[in-house]
């Protein structure tokens, strides 16, 4: 995912582009974006104004371009929302908002099946692991590995020692 920045958009702003329904189900005010330094930095949006918090001041930012910013979020009825939106801003002044998407991400039936579904696969693989088959090529698995560290070891040069005065010969077998 990498990083991003986190920013304030208060409920206000974000009225005339919602329905007063999907004004209802947002409970927050802060959201994510990548439209910025992408530095874990703090972004506000305050009487029409972008905000960055230096230390413990925020000051303003003269930032012009889109800002995309979005959330993800679960209701009461335990459904998974996306709501994300694009301010366009001028000289650090909002100059245009949008709404870009605000659906469902997932019923909470859809995340009852998902976490069956889950449980289930956990539960086949836990007896998988069981059997004697797999612990048995589960032993020659790590065996083998461990085989192939130590030769990837053996075949490393050898570290020369600065106090060594005569040059020895390099053995087929033996390090110097």
């Amino acid at each position: 995912m990498g990083m991003f920045d986190d920013i304030i958009v208060p409920k206000s702003y974000l009225k005339g582009l919602l329905t007063k329904e999907q004004e209802k189900l947002i409970k927050d005010n802060n959201y994510q974006t990548k439209s910025l330094e992408n530095f874990l930095g703090q972004y506000k949006v305050y009487r029409q104004k972008l905000f960055i918090k230096k230390g413990k001041d925020w000051v303003k930012d003269t930032h012009t371009g889109k800002i995309n910013f979005y959330t993800s979020f679960c209701t009461k009825d335990e459904n998974t929302w996306w709501s994300e939106y694009e301010f366009t801003f001028k000289n650090g002044i909002i100059d245009k908002k949008e709404l870009v998407k605000f659906e469902i991400q997932e019923t909470a039936e859809e995340a009852e099946a998902r976490d069956k579904e889950w449980k289930k696969i956990t539960t086949q693989r836990r007896l998988f692991e069981k059997t004697l088959r797999y612990r048995f090529y589960n032993k020659i698995s790590n065996f083998l590995f461990k085989l192939s560290q130590w030769a990837y070891q053996k075949t490393l040069p050898p570290v020369v020692k600065k106090t060594k005065t005569k040059e020895e010969k390099l053995s087929f077998w033996k390090h110097s």
